[in-house]
């Protein structure tokens, strides 16, 4: 069975990046796999000290706290969801602080410790324009590879000021779904 770990790194525990990822996880679930969804605003953890005991503990993280668990499960995970609404055009700083905290998902030489997985990122933005924010989603998929995350897609929730506007949108939640789906596959 398929193992396929979500993070929502929103504040708002029903807003659109939720809708989104509940969408994608029941895809993933009715696709027959097994989903265990984070909220990185409810967990207790701290960001990356830069130690490298990573490196010295091949692929342990010094720091013990709630994201060392779920490092555990992107361990053995087939496919990672990751949701961030953008907030002053950039993903919340929890979100930031988990790519930090993957540091230990690479060796010494930036390649995969724990071979390759499919990464959906889910994005929620204000803006209308579905392009506006293309660029950092790009730039921040540079550092993907070395986590042995294959990128197959992203899915961006445009108007999302209006808390509702995933709920609303009957296509992004096929697309989303449909996407939960395939990473079951």
């Amino acid at each position: 069975m398929k193992q396929v770990v979500l993070f929502n790194g929103s504040p708002r525990m029903d807003g659109n990046t939720a809708t989104i990822l509940n969408t994608v996880a029941r895809g993933a679930q009715d696709g027959g796999a097994q989903v265990k969804i984070y909220t990185l605003f409810k967990m207790k953890f701290m960001a990356c000290q830069s130690c490298f005991a990573c490196r010295r503990e091949k692929g342990q993280c010094a720091i013990n706290d709630e994201v060392t668990a779920s490092l555990e499960k992107v361990k053995t995970a087939d496919a990672v969801v990751i949701g961030s609404p953008i907030y002053m055009m950039q993903m919340t700083g929890p979100v930031k602080n988990l790519y930090d905290r993957f540091f230990p998902l690479m060796d010494a030489q930036c390649q995969p410790r724990y071979g390759k997985k499919k990464l959906l990122t889910v994005y929620s933005q204000g803006m209308e324009d579905p392009h506006m924010f293309e660029s950092y989603f790009e730039y921040t998929s540079a550092m993907f590879p070395a986590f042995g995350f294959d990128l197959v897609g992203n899915i961006v929730c445009t108007n999302s000021n209006d808390p509702e506007s995933a709920e609303r949108n009957a296509e992004l939640k096929i697309r989303a779904y449909e996407a939960g789906k395939a990473l079951a596959s």
